[in-house]
């Protein structure tokens, strides 16, 4: 892909971010130019999708994305917010093979999706969200099997505006989306217009945020609603099932996530507002603007969850029950990018690792370990050095699990060391997080969104 636009010198499809020539966008009706038959998506150069924010473990159940054969355990994929998926060799990262969600299942016709779609820790069964555009927007909310391959459409909500969803929760029983108030304007038409995602969201900051809770286990489908106060996330860290605290036989879930008061991150990294030397850059930094984009971890509880289903038309009508806000951590301990013990996924886990934003540069200036008993963090943070996300390595030796357990294991990140010109790989103990070793790289590995630890014996 990025050896296309040097040749062509554009990128005329749709994606996240990148800013479109304003006479291409809005006077392109009135211009007159010629374009070649281009091939389908599947025939054309798997180099050429644009499909990379998030990287994912061989899925069992998971059909090849190639034209012929089968998937094998060397695979790995990669996601994006739409609805393609590409498969790639573990050993090469070469492309192998890219297909839509509608591979899966008929009915997932829609062109979005979560970028983090999650597995089961227990049966690997894989979960996602598919979204159409139309007169009212259809969420279709499944499940991969993993040990039929088999897909099977959990939950059809309509009635509810189309939201930017970057990801989602589950837990042992249910899958969560919180639908924010992050709308695309004229119902996803926008984007045809702007032809990125970004300029097409609009955010209404007096809409709540709705919750959806869905039942993964016995075709209940749609099971609860709740609604909280408006906010923006990117991304969920881990859930938990618990038995209601106020109504017996009940579900309580609770939940981490990492939010932002409105949509100014998404203009944030605007290139000319992450140069330091640039002057709309201020408007993101400094002691009277670092709070616009800067996100808080906030732990929500969802009380009381039965196991009746909801008739899909009540989606739209006013939530009955109030999402619970545990604690709203100060901004100052905020992370993005968050992880934890993988180990601990769908149960209660204490320590989030992610990446922070001190204000001490206009980019992500440290990691940090964040103790949501105490609300207090431990910090990595080095002048000039600017982290990639943190991954965590569970200590193949212990149990991962735990008091004293939970932390056992490292944490690694890719770091740009802006004094030297080139980067390196950190790695630090998960428990104490000091530094315990680097590797160091001869050049500049380009910042991505996220990555994934896969062993040895995998590649």
């Amino acid at each position: 892909m990025i050896e296309k636009v040097r040749k062509n010198g554009t990128f005329e499809e749709i994606c996240f971010g990148q800013k479109q020539d304003p006479c291409q966008s809005v006077f392109r009706k009135a211009m007159s130019t010629f374009h070649a038959l281009k091939k389908s998506r599947q025939d054309s150069g798997l180099e050429d999708v644009n499909v990379g924010v998030t990287l994912h473990d061989h899925i069992a159940g998971m059909p090849t994305a190639r034209k012929t054969g089968s998937p094998t355990p060397d695979s790995l994929w990669l996601k994006s917010d739409n609805a393609w998926l590409q498969e790639i060799d573990a050993s090469t990262l070469a492309p192998v093979g890219v297909c839509t969600q509608q591979k899966l299942h008929p009915e997932l016709k829609g062109t979005l999706a979560a970028a983090h779609m999650r597995t089961d820790p227990v049966t690997g069964d894989y979960f996602n969200y598919n979204l159409e555009f139309g007169r009212q927007a259809t969420y279709r909310f499944f499940k991969v099997s993993a040990s039929t391959g088999k897909t099977e459409i959990l939950a059809t909500v309509r009635g509810i505006r189309a939201a930017y969803l970057h990801s989602f929760i589950i837990t042992e029983k249910y899958l969560v989306f919180c639908i924010y108030s992050a709308y695309y304007a004229i119902g996803g038409v926008k984007i045809l217009w702007t032809k990125n995602i970004v300029d097409a969201i609009d955010y209404d900051p007096n809409e709540k945020n709705k919750w959806l809770v869905i039942d993964r286990h016995h075709s209940k489908g749609l099971v609860a609603i709740f609604e909280s106060d408006p906010f923006f996330a990117f991304h969920c860290v881990n859930a938990w099932d618990e038995p209601s605290a106020t109504e017996e036989g009940k579900t309580d879930i609770t939940l981490d996530i990492s939010t932002y008061e409105n949509l100014d991150i998404l203009k944030r990294f605007w290139y000319e507002n992450m140069k330091a030397t640039s002057p709309s850059a201020l408007n993101y930094a400094g002691p009277e603007h670092a709070g616009r984009a800067r996100p808080s971890l906030h732990r929500y509880r969802l009380p009381a969850i039965g196991t009746s289903t909801i008739p899909v038309p009540s989606a739209s009508a006013k939530a009955s029950k109030a999402a619970e806000l545990v604690f709203a951590a100060p901004k100052a301990l905020g992370v993005e990018l968050p992880t934890f013990n993988p180990t601990l996924a769908c149960k209660p886990s204490r320590y989030i690792y992610g990446v922070t934003d001190r204000d001490n540069s206009v980019f992500f200036d440290g990691l940090a370990k964040f103790d949501t008993q105490t609300q207090t963090s431990k910090l990595w943070i080095r002048h000039a050095q600017s982290p990639g996300e943190p991954i965590f390595v569970a200590d193949p030796d212990g149990k991962g699990e735990g008091e004293g357990m939970e932390d056992a294991g490292v944490v690694l990140s890719v770091v740009l060391d802006g004094k030297a010109g080139r980067s390196y790989l950190l790695c630090l103990d998960a428990g104490s997080f000091e530094e315990v070793g680097r590797v160091e790289m001869e050049g500049v590995v380009g910042f991505g969104f996220h990555g994934h630890f896969v062993p040895q014996k995998r590649v």
